[in-house]
């Protein structure tokens, strides 16, 4: 061979090294594109899991003083009637499917023990017609505790909580 062909071809084999670089990166990129949207997927499955429930406890919260305004019960049998429909929702909860998407609460989140020692409601007359019904979260003496749940998928992983402070309330007029 004379010295223009092995330069030709050394040049030859140095395109075709260039050509599967950058094949290799565009596969290499196409391939984190692809975990890029999967990620972006169920990481927004998880936020609409974290949402729905979020609106879930509180309508369920909401009802559930409406229903013992309606009944005229006492408050400690108000707090108790609401946290039980908590814990029975918690468990409605988790057992949902969410489309590859797990929602787990803290085992103490759904004692109802726990929820009554760290919640409390208020009752009150506003006027001679309107009674209005307030649940607190208190979070304990400490204002430490919190109802807590983690939303996971494969790869995403968000979080449920019910602070210390959480309060939401409901009036019946009649």
């Amino acid at each position: 061979m004379n010295k223009n062909g092995i330069f030709c071809f050394v040049l030859l084999l140095a395109f075709f090294a260039i050509e599967a670089r950058f094949l290799a990166e565009a596969t290499n990129a196409s391939n984190k594109i692809e975990l890029a949207e999967e990620l972006g997927f169920e990481a927004e499955k998880a936020w609409l899991a974290r949402e729905v429930t979020e609106d879930n406890v509180d309508l369920a919260i909401k009802e559930a003083l409406h229903q013992v305004l309606l009944l005229n019960f006492g408050q400690e049998e108000t707090k108790n009637f609401v946290n039980a429909k908590l814990v029975v929702l918690f468990s409605e909860i988790e057992k949902a499917n969410w489309d590859g998407i797990v929602i787990e609460f803290e085992t103490e989140s759904k004692n109802l023990e726990f929820l009554n020692e760290n919640s409390t409601v208020a009752i009150e007359a506003i006027d001679k017609k309107t009674v209005k019904a307030t649940y607190y979260f208190t979070g304990g003496i400490l204002k430490n505790k919190k109802v807590y749940a983690k939303i996971k998928g494969k790869k995403a992983l968000l979080e449920f909580e019910l602070p210390a402070g959480y309060s939401i309330n409901t009036s019946v007029a009649g």
